[in-house]
Protein backbone atom coordinates (compact mmCIF):
# COMPACT_ATOMS: atom_id res chain seq x y z
CA UNK A 1 0.00 0.00 0.00
CA UNK A 2 3.03 1.80 -0.23
CA UNK A 3 2.59 4.62 2.78
CA UNK A 4 2.14 1.80 5.13
CA UNK A 5 -0.35 2.20 8.00
CA UNK A 6 1.70 2.24 11.02
CA UNK A 7 -1.11 3.86 13.41
CA UNK A 8 -4.27 2.30 14.67
CA UNK A 9 -6.85 2.20 17.09
CA UNK A 10 -6.60 0.13 20.39
CA UNK A 11 -9.69 -1.81 22.27
CA UNK A 12 -10.34 1.59 23.69
CA UNK A 13 -10.33 3.93 20.32
CA UNK A 14 -6.93 5.52 21.54
CA UNK A 15 -3.87 5.63 18.13
CA UNK A 16 -1.09 3.04 19.24
CA UNK A 17 1.76 2.34 17.41
CA UNK A 18 2.92 -0.81 15.15
CA UNK A 19 5.39 -1.49 17.29
CA UNK A 20 4.18 -1.24 20.65
CA UNK A 21 1.15 -4.23 20.37
CA UNK A 22 1.11 -7.83 20.11
CA UNK A 23 2.27 -9.28 17.01
CA UNK A 24 -1.10 -10.94 14.29
CA UNK A 25 -4.67 -10.27 15.43
CA UNK A 26 -3.09 -10.63 19.11
CA UNK A 27 -2.97 -6.62 18.69
CA UNK A 28 -6.48 -6.23 18.87
CA UNK A 29 -6.50 -3.17 17.09
CA UNK A 30 -9.08 -2.10 14.68
CA UNK A 31 -9.13 0.06 11.65
CA UNK A 32 -10.05 3.89 12.75
CA UNK A 33 -11.59 4.54 9.15
CA UNK A 34 -13.49 0.82 8.26
CA UNK A 35 -13.70 -0.35 11.99
CA UNK A 36 -12.98 -3.70 10.80
CA UNK A 37 -10.12 -5.71 12.69
CA UNK A 38 -6.69 -5.25 11.94
CA UNK A 39 -3.23 -7.68 12.66
CA UNK A 40 -0.11 -6.58 13.33
CA UNK A 41 2.93 -7.13 11.15
CA UNK A 42 5.82 -6.17 13.56
CA UNK A 43 7.67 -9.34 13.76
CA UNK A 44 9.33 -9.64 10.80
CA UNK A 45 13.17 -7.89 9.77
CA UNK A 46 12.77 -7.49 6.27
CA UNK A 47 9.78 -5.61 5.55
CA UNK A 48 8.10 -2.15 7.43
CA UNK A 49 5.90 -3.13 10.11
CA UNK A 50 2.77 -2.17 9.55
CA UNK A 51 -0.85 -3.10 9.99
CA UNK A 52 -3.13 -5.09 7.45
CA UNK A 53 -6.58 -5.45 6.70
CA UNK A 54 -7.82 -9.43 6.05
CA UNK A 55 -6.67 -10.62 3.18
CA UNK A 56 -8.98 -9.07 0.58
CA UNK A 57 -10.41 -6.46 2.24
CA UNK A 58 -10.21 -3.56 0.65
CA UNK A 59 -9.81 0.03 2.71
CA UNK A 60 -8.78 3.12 0.82
CA UNK A 61 -9.00 5.56 3.46
CA UNK A 62 -7.65 3.96 5.90
CA UNK A 63 -4.43 5.90 5.62
CA UNK A 64 -6.13 9.64 5.12
CA UNK A 65 -8.27 8.68 8.55
CA UNK A 66 -5.47 7.76 10.64
CA UNK A 67 -3.25 10.73 9.71
CA UNK A 68 -6.25 13.51 10.79
CA UNK A 69 -6.35 11.42 14.11
CA UNK A 70 -2.69 11.65 14.13
CA UNK A 71 -2.51 15.39 13.28
CA UNK A 72 -4.73 16.51 15.81
CA UNK A 73 -2.97 14.08 18.70
CA UNK A 74 -0.09 15.31 17.64
CA UNK A 75 -0.81 18.80 18.44
CA UNK A 76 -2.53 18.52 21.46
CA UNK A 77 1.03 16.92 22.89
CA UNK A 78 2.87 19.84 21.09
CA UNK A 79 0.79 22.09 22.36
CA UNK A 80 2.53 24.68 19.36
CA UNK A 81 1.97 25.53 15.97
CA UNK A 82 4.17 27.86 13.59
CA UNK A 83 1.15 30.19 12.03
CA UNK A 84 1.64 31.78 8.03
CA UNK A 85 1.79 35.73 7.74
CA UNK A 86 -1.83 37.50 7.16
CA UNK A 87 -2.90 40.83 6.21
CA UNK A 88 -5.86 41.00 8.93
CA UNK A 89 -4.85 42.96 12.12
CA UNK A 90 -4.97 41.34 15.52
CA UNK A 91 -4.22 38.15 13.71
CA UNK A 92 -1.24 36.16 15.03
CA UNK A 93 1.72 35.01 13.16
CA UNK A 94 4.77 32.55 13.85
CA UNK A 95 4.94 30.45 16.38
CA UNK A 96 2.24 30.06 18.82
CA UNK A 97 1.62 28.39 22.33
CA UNK A 98 -1.81 27.14 23.02
CA UNK A 99 -3.23 25.90 26.45
CA UNK A 100 -6.56 24.08 27.15
CA UNK A 101 -6.44 21.93 23.67
CA UNK A 102 -10.02 20.45 22.64
CA UNK A 103 -10.61 18.22 19.72
CA UNK A 104 -13.79 18.46 17.65
CA UNK A 105 -15.99 20.82 20.21
CA UNK A 106 -19.13 21.91 18.96
CA UNK A 107 -19.28 25.51 19.02
CA UNK A 108 -22.57 26.57 19.74
CA UNK A 109 -22.38 30.11 19.43
CA UNK A 110 -20.98 29.48 16.00
CA UNK A 111 -22.53 26.41 14.93
CA UNK A 112 -19.34 25.10 13.94
CA UNK A 113 -17.39 21.93 14.84
CA UNK A 114 -13.73 22.85 14.48
CA UNK A 115 -11.12 19.98 14.24
CA UNK A 116 -8.97 21.31 16.90
CA UNK A 117 -9.26 24.51 18.97
CA UNK A 118 -7.22 26.16 22.11
CA UNK A 119 -6.35 29.23 23.88
CA UNK A 120 -3.76 31.50 22.57
CA UNK A 121 -1.37 33.11 25.33
CA UNK A 122 -3.30 36.39 24.73
CA UNK A 123 -6.10 34.77 25.67
CA UNK A 124 -8.14 34.60 22.70
CA UNK A 125 -9.23 31.15 20.80
CA UNK A 126 -7.37 29.65 17.83
CA UNK A 127 -9.33 27.19 15.56
CA UNK A 128 -7.70 24.46 13.04
CA UNK A 129 -8.68 22.83 10.59
CA UNK A 130 -6.62 19.65 9.02
CA UNK A 131 -7.50 19.03 4.99
CA UNK A 132 -6.53 15.24 4.07
CA UNK A 133 -9.34 14.97 1.10
CA UNK A 134 -11.96 17.39 1.79
CA UNK A 135 -11.30 21.36 2.49
CA UNK A 136 -13.74 23.50 4.64
CA UNK A 137 -17.18 23.25 3.78
CA UNK A 138 -18.48 26.42 2.24
CA UNK A 139 -20.97 26.75 5.35
CA UNK A 140 -18.44 26.39 7.73
CA UNK A 141 -16.16 28.96 5.66
CA UNK A 142 -18.93 31.56 5.29
CA UNK A 143 -19.52 31.13 9.43
CA UNK A 144 -15.68 32.06 9.80
CA UNK A 145 -15.63 34.95 7.71
CA UNK A 146 -18.26 36.42 8.47
CA UNK A 147 -17.66 36.37 12.22
CA UNK A 148 -13.84 36.67 11.89
CA UNK A 149 -12.41 33.63 13.52
CA UNK A 150 -9.03 33.44 13.76
CA UNK A 151 -8.91 29.57 12.29
CA UNK A 152 -5.72 28.23 10.04
CA UNK A 153 -6.53 25.25 7.55
CA UNK A 154 -3.77 22.90 7.54
CA UNK A 155 -3.13 20.60 4.20
CA UNK A 156 -1.68 17.27 5.96
CA UNK A 157 -2.64 15.17 2.89
CA UNK A 158 1.13 14.48 2.27
CA UNK A 159 2.82 14.01 5.64
CA UNK A 160 4.31 11.30 7.00
CA UNK A 161 2.60 8.91 9.64
CA UNK A 162 5.61 9.82 11.90
CA UNK A 163 5.14 11.59 15.02
CA UNK A 164 8.32 12.94 14.80
CA UNK A 165 7.84 14.02 11.24
CA UNK A 166 4.63 15.17 11.90
CA UNK A 167 5.50 17.61 15.16
CA UNK A 168 8.50 18.84 13.05
CA UNK A 169 6.12 19.56 10.35
CA UNK A 170 3.49 21.38 12.88
CA UNK A 171 6.24 23.74 14.52
CA UNK A 172 8.84 24.53 12.24
CA UNK A 173 6.65 24.82 9.08
CA UNK A 174 5.04 27.45 7.38
CA UNK A 175 4.11 25.79 4.18
CA UNK A 176 0.84 24.52 3.47
CA UNK A 177 -1.47 26.50 6.08
CA UNK A 178 -3.24 29.33 5.19
CA UNK A 179 -5.87 31.49 7.32
CA UNK A 180 -9.87 30.81 6.40
CA UNK A 181 -10.53 34.50 5.86
CA UNK A 182 -8.07 35.72 3.48
CA UNK A 183 -8.37 32.41 1.25
CA UNK A 184 -10.16 33.20 -2.20
CA UNK A 185 -13.60 32.24 -2.98
CA UNK A 186 -13.92 28.96 -4.30
CA UNK A 187 -15.23 29.51 -7.98
CA UNK A 188 -18.61 27.67 -8.13
CA UNK A 189 -18.98 24.65 -10.77
CA UNK A 190 -20.59 25.90 -14.09
CA UNK A 191 -22.10 23.82 -16.71
CA UNK A 192 -19.39 24.32 -19.21
CA UNK A 193 -16.38 23.80 -17.06
CA UNK A 194 -14.89 20.44 -17.48
CA UNK A 195 -11.14 18.60 -16.72
CA UNK A 196 -9.82 18.48 -20.06
CA UNK A 197 -7.57 15.67 -19.07
CA UNK A 198 -9.05 12.11 -18.76
CA UNK A 199 -7.42 8.85 -18.87
CA UNK A 200 -6.60 7.10 -21.56
CA UNK A 201 -7.51 2.95 -21.35
CA UNK A 202 -4.50 1.85 -22.96
CA UNK A 203 -2.73 3.32 -19.83
CA UNK A 204 -3.22 1.33 -17.87
CA UNK A 205 -1.93 -1.76 -20.46
CA UNK A 206 1.44 0.60 -21.00
CA UNK A 207 1.56 0.37 -16.46
CA UNK A 208 1.16 -3.80 -16.96
CA UNK A 209 3.11 -3.99 -18.87
CA UNK A 210 6.00 -2.14 -17.12
CA UNK A 211 4.86 -3.87 -14.22
CA UNK A 212 5.08 -7.17 -15.75
CA UNK A 213 8.80 -5.96 -17.05
CA UNK A 214 9.64 -5.21 -13.77
CA UNK A 215 8.73 -8.77 -12.09
CA UNK A 216 10.32 -10.92 -14.85
CA UNK A 217 13.51 -8.40 -15.56
CA UNK A 218 13.64 -5.10 -13.98
CA UNK A 219 12.84 -1.27 -15.02
CA UNK A 220 15.96 0.96 -16.02
CA UNK A 221 16.15 4.95 -15.70
CA UNK A 222 17.97 7.52 -16.84
CA UNK A 223 17.25 10.39 -14.12
CA UNK A 224 17.22 14.44 -14.82
CA UNK A 225 16.22 16.39 -11.82
CA UNK A 226 14.11 18.87 -14.06
CA UNK A 227 13.48 21.82 -11.42
CA UNK A 228 18.06 21.16 -10.58
CA UNK A 229 18.99 19.35 -13.42
CA UNK A 230 21.69 22.81 -14.18
CA UNK A 231 23.41 21.90 -11.14
CA UNK A 232 22.24 18.28 -10.71
CA UNK A 233 22.47 16.13 -13.41
CA UNK A 234 23.03 12.63 -12.83
CA UNK A 235 22.35 11.08 -16.26
CA UNK A 236 25.76 9.96 -17.44
CA UNK A 237 24.54 6.21 -16.82
CA UNK A 238 21.83 4.14 -16.93
CA UNK A 239 20.27 2.94 -13.24
CA UNK A 240 18.93 -0.69 -12.74
CA UNK A 241 16.74 -0.48 -10.11
CA UNK A 242 16.77 -4.06 -9.40
CA UNK A 243 20.85 -4.22 -8.81
CA UNK A 244 20.08 -0.93 -6.34
CA UNK A 245 18.08 -2.90 -4.03
CA UNK A 246 13.93 -1.98 -5.54
CA UNK A 247 12.12 -5.32 -4.84
CA UNK A 248 8.69 -4.45 -4.33
CA UNK A 249 6.25 -2.77 -7.11
CA UNK A 250 3.33 -2.37 -6.37
CA UNK A 251 0.36 -1.45 -8.69
CA UNK A 252 -2.64 1.76 -8.53
CA UNK A 253 -1.65 2.85 -4.90
CA UNK A 254 -1.21 5.82 -2.96
CA UNK A 255 2.04 7.08 -1.52
CA UNK A 256 0.78 9.56 1.45
CA UNK A 257 -2.13 10.62 -0.15
CA UNK A 258 -0.37 10.91 -3.98
CA UNK A 259 -1.62 8.74 -6.62
CA UNK A 260 0.65 6.71 -8.59
CA UNK A 261 0.32 3.79 -11.35
CA UNK A 262 3.24 1.96 -10.00
CA UNK A 263 5.19 2.39 -6.61
CA UNK A 264 8.78 1.24 -6.40
CA UNK A 265 10.88 0.58 -3.07
CA UNK A 266 13.11 -1.01 -1.45
CA UNK A 267 12.06 -3.54 1.24
CA UNK A 268 15.10 -4.95 2.59
CA UNK A 269 17.11 -1.10 3.61
CA UNK A 270 16.35 1.24 5.81
CA UNK A 271 16.14 4.06 2.60
CA UNK A 272 13.23 2.88 1.14
CA UNK A 273 13.89 5.06 -2.09
CA UNK A 274 10.08 5.50 -2.86
CA UNK A 275 9.59 6.07 -6.81
CA UNK A 276 6.54 6.79 -8.40
CA UNK A 277 6.08 5.76 -12.21
CA UNK A 278 2.92 7.16 -13.73
CA UNK A 279 1.56 7.51 -17.39
CA UNK A 280 -0.22 10.13 -18.16
CA UNK A 281 -1.46 12.45 -20.90
CA UNK A 282 0.38 15.68 -20.59
CA UNK A 283 3.11 16.95 -17.93
CA UNK A 284 2.16 18.29 -14.77
CA UNK A 285 2.33 22.14 -14.09
CA UNK A 286 5.41 23.48 -12.53
CA UNK A 287 5.67 23.10 -8.64
CA UNK A 288 3.52 20.91 -8.67
CA UNK A 289 2.93 19.63 -4.87
CA UNK A 290 3.78 16.13 -3.63
CA UNK A 291 5.28 14.40 -0.58
CA UNK A 292 8.12 14.72 0.86
CA UNK A 293 10.86 11.89 0.03
CA UNK A 294 9.31 10.89 -3.33
CA UNK A 295 11.05 10.75 -6.34
CA UNK A 296 8.43 11.21 -9.32
CA UNK A 297 8.82 9.48 -13.27
CA UNK A 298 5.70 10.50 -15.18
CA UNK A 299 5.51 8.59 -18.99
CA UNK A 300 3.64 11.41 -21.17
CA UNK A 301 1.64 9.73 -24.09
CA UNK A 302 1.98 12.22 -26.98
CA UNK A 303 -0.59 12.53 -29.18
CA UNK A 304 -0.76 10.15 -32.39
CA UNK A 305 1.78 7.57 -30.54
CA UNK A 306 0.61 3.92 -31.10
CA UNK A 307 0.70 1.71 -28.23
CA UNK A 308 2.92 -0.71 -30.20
CA UNK A 309 5.26 1.68 -30.47
CA UNK A 310 5.26 2.91 -26.55
CA UNK A 311 5.31 -1.05 -25.80
CA UNK A 312 8.60 -1.32 -28.14
CA UNK A 313 10.21 1.57 -26.28
CA UNK A 314 9.76 0.00 -22.63
CA UNK A 315 10.51 -3.05 -23.82
CA UNK A 316 12.88 -4.61 -21.22
CA UNK A 317 11.46 -2.19 -18.22
CA UNK A 318 13.38 0.75 -20.35
CA UNK A 319 12.35 4.13 -18.59
CA UNK A 320 15.66 6.10 -19.48
CA UNK A 321 14.48 8.68 -20.86
CA UNK A 322 17.54 9.70 -22.41
CA UNK A 323 16.75 9.12 -26.19
CA UNK A 324 12.85 8.98 -25.39
CA UNK A 325 11.61 12.81 -24.98
CA UNK A 326 8.37 11.93 -23.21
CA UNK A 327 9.64 10.73 -19.80
CA UNK A 328 10.01 13.56 -17.22
CA UNK A 329 11.83 13.16 -13.65
CA UNK A 330 11.53 14.84 -10.48
CA UNK A 331 13.33 14.57 -7.26
CA UNK A 332 15.95 12.61 -8.35
CA UNK A 333 18.92 14.57 -6.78
CA UNK A 334 20.57 11.12 -5.77
CA UNK A 335 19.57 7.28 -6.20
CA UNK A 336 21.63 6.09 -3.23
Amino acid sequence: MGAYLTYAWDENKVLVHVNDVAKGVKCGCICPHCKSPLYAKNGGLIREHHFAHAQGHECDGAFETTLHLLAKEVLQETGSILLPPSDRNGFPVGLVRLQNIEVEKWDEENRIRPDVEGIMENGERLLIEFLVSHKVDEKKRQTIIDRNLKCVEIDIKYQSLQKTEFRDFLINSKEDREWIVTMPKPNPPSESSYSTYTRDPFYDEIRDFLKKEFDEKTIRICPIDEYRYTVNRIYDRVYDLKKLGYDVCEVGTKFRGFKTDLLLYRSKKDDKGYISINIRGRRRSIGFRHPHGLRIIDIVVKYGMSIEDILTLLKGGNVSGVYWEPVHYYEFRYLY
